[in-house]
């Protein structure tokens, strides 16, 4: 009997993971991925549920220090990891379960590390748009036909000035129906996009 029970292995957190905030890490990721029209955001609220803001989060079924025991959890498992759903990525998974265990707290106005100075596709332009546009800009059901799951798909929207006019709208910014990127974070994008949208 005993040898058929199976075990997850368990996960350690380090000091790092301390620094987690809810605003700045988390929030994102459900914004993007799973708070888009037609699915939870605060108008669909399909099921009723609603994954745009940390109330609705933890009402969805958050158990704060047992991510195995959350409803959110265990969807996002099973689920989101498809182009169907929100795209999510491992690591991303990863972090919403860390926040969890971690007793998945209400954090704001979280300190940022960002430079301006950095703007390199691959270790800063990427993650940004990985964690705050990919869940609704994917291929293949890529949102208003704008495919930011590639490269190639980024560079043509910045044709005409479209991907960078949205981060700087002042209503109605991208991410939709998220908090609008720092200033810092635009500037990354801007330095990027006159640098010619570089592979890098």
């Amino acid at each position: 009997m005993l040898s058929q029970c199976k075990h997850e292995p368990t996960l350690r957190l380090t000091a790092a993971d301390s620094a987690i905030c809810f605003e700045r890490d988390i929030l994102p990721i459900f914004v993007s991925s799973c708070a888009k029209s037609g699915c939870h955001d605060a108008t669909t609220a399909h099921h009723g549920v609603r994954l745009n803001d940390w109330q609705g989060i933890i009402a969805a079924g958050v158990k704060p220090g047992k991510p195995e025991k959350s409803e959110v959890y265990e969807e996002i498992e099973e689920e989101m990891g498809g182009p169907k759903y929100g795209n999510l990525n491992a690591d991303q998974k990863l972090l919403i379960k860390k926040w969890i265990m971690l007793g998945a707290k209400n954090d704001t106005n979280c300190p940022t590390d960002c430079d301006s100075a950095q703007f390199k596709y691959s270790t800063t332009i990427k993650p940004l748009i990985d964690k705050y546009c990919i869940g609704c800009h994917a291929y293949p059901n890529a949102s208003g036909s704008i495919e930011l799951s590639s490269h190639a798909g980024v560079v043509a929207a910045t044709a005409g000035g479209k991907l960078l006019n949205s981060l700087k709208a002042t209503t109605n910014w991208m991410p939709k129906g998220g908090n609008r990127l720092s200033d810092c974070q635009i500037k990354q994008f801007e330095k990027w996009i006159n640098a010619g949208t570089p592979n890098d």
